[in-house]
């Protein structure tokens, strides 16, 4: 596929729209299409729930009033199994109790009929694409399904479809073993795709892998995936070695050797001083008027040069956490509070930074699942940090997050402690 055609394929936005007009609705479809757009019909709700439930769409164009079904039914149900799925509502009875539910939400327009579709074309594109691999039956991004299977210990096929192209993920026994995406192999094709940003993923009748080109864990992979994000580098290509020398280079490097035999006899220098009796090494004849290179280390005339200047310290995050004692005090400043049994430092991709869990991956696994999906409900929720989130897994195993700027603290709370006030503790909440 040409670059042209890989850009087009991710800016195209996939629509479904609902309304009983018939006319309304091919006008918008044509206008979609001709704006380089896909686009899809329904004339009713239930229509439209039976082809969300088996297509992805980015959005979803709706009136409020049809026959057989109320366009707010439709929200809310993608509200339930689909929220990231975009609605741009159009219709003539917009009342003021519906702005002041949704027209503040972002991932909601509002436009009232009569429709101009310039105006409707702008609204879609300015919603955009939906980011992320979600499954056809629950919305669950694709890092974090990963997460999940590792937990699991499953051999699992995945399928994924992107814009530009499909690939396929092979799993034993929860680590990912191979991965295929266009012309990609390993670990490079499983980057690939996560690179795309967007498509599904569907779980396949399960085969042996045609090879085995992933040897290291599936954490290990989602933690670098996780680096390459933090960095902005996923899925570049590695950068190609150095060329070796051409011949012609090894010839001139072999001639500039062989001129070492041929120097002309000190005797035909140009200079005031005959080289007779001249002794290089003695110190009381440096002052010979011979031309000497700057910085030479056999010219006793110039100072030795300048060390040079010490690196510059490192502020990042990463960069603190690289020192012992930085990384002991910052997760020793949370075992101060009783109830706290293991504190990871983790980015809001689910990269773990620093970390003292006792030694149990599972739970640092667990706390990277948790930590990108309360990272995502903040962001939905216009926040770029959160503080004093707490969750729990079907275990019973007790976590707390809170924000510590462009990082996080996922703290495992004991049993028998309340996780509530072991929350507000640490907080300073009264």
């Amino acid at each position: 596929m040409s670059e042209t055609s890989r850009a087009s394929a991710l800016s195209a936005i996939r629509v479904l729209v609902v309304d009983d007009e018939v006319n309304l609705r091919f006008a918008i479809e044509r206008v979609l299409r001709r704006s380089g757009h896909l686009a899809d019909s329904a004339s009713t709700v239930r229509q439209a729930i039976e082809r969300l439930r088996s297509q992805p769409y980015d959005t979803v164009v709706t009136d409020l009033r049809m026959p057989g079904g109320d366009g707010l039914e439709l929200i809310q149900w993608l509200g339930s199994y689909s929220p990231s799925t975009k609605i741009l509502v159009i219709s003539a009875y917009i009342t003021p109790e519906f702005r002041k539910t949704y027209g503040n939400q972002a991932s909601i327009g509002i436009l009232e009929k009569p429709v101009e579709l310039s105006k409707l074309i702008e609204l879609v594109e300015e919603l955009g694409p939906r980011r992320g691999f979600y499954g056809n039956s629950i919305e669950v991004e694709l890092f974090d399904y990963v997460q999940m299977v590792a937990l699991s210990g499953r051999d699992k096929l995945v399928k994924v479809v992107t814009p530009i192209s499909e690939g396929h993920i092979w799993f034993e026994h929860g680590d990912i073993v191979h991965a295929e995406f266009e012309s990609y192999q390993g670990e490079n094709a499983f980057y690939k795709v996560l690179a795309v940003g967007r498509g599904t993923f569907t779980e396949v009748f399960y085969t042996d892998p045609p090879k085995r080109t992933i040897m290291g864990s599936a954490t290990g992979l989602l933690m670098e995936a996780a680096r390459q994000m933090d960095e902005g580098t996923l899925g570049q290509d590695p950068e190609p070695p150095p060329p070796p020398p051409s011949s012609a280079e090894h010839e001139s490097s072999f001639a500039d050797l062989n001129d070492l035999d041929h120097e002309p006899p000190l005797s035909d220098l140009d200079g005031p001083e005959s080289a007779a009796g001249f002794d290089p090494f003695d110190p009381t004849q440096a002052d010979t008027g011979l031309p000497v290179e700057p910085n030479d280390p056999f010219d006793m005339r110039s100072p030795p040069p300048p060390p040079p200047p010490p690196p510059e310290p490192q502020h990042s995050a990463m960069g603190l956490l690289d020192d012992p004692e930085t990384r002991e005090l910052m997760l020793g400043q949370f075992f101060e509070f009783e109830g706290v049994n293991g504190v990871a430092i983790i980015s809001s991709t689910g990269k773990v930074l620093a970390e003292s869990m006792g030694g149990n991956s599972s739970l640092v696994t667990l706390a990277g699942f948790y930590m990108r999906g309360a990272a995502r409900i903040a962001r939905s929720l216009g926040y770029n940090v959160f503080d004093g989130v707490i969750a729990r897994s079907e275990t019973g195993q007790q976590l707390i997050m809170v924000g510590m700027g462009a990082t996080s603290a996922v703290l495992s709370i004991e049993s028998s402690s309340n996780p509530e006030q072991v929350r507000d503790e640490i907080m300073g909440l009264d």
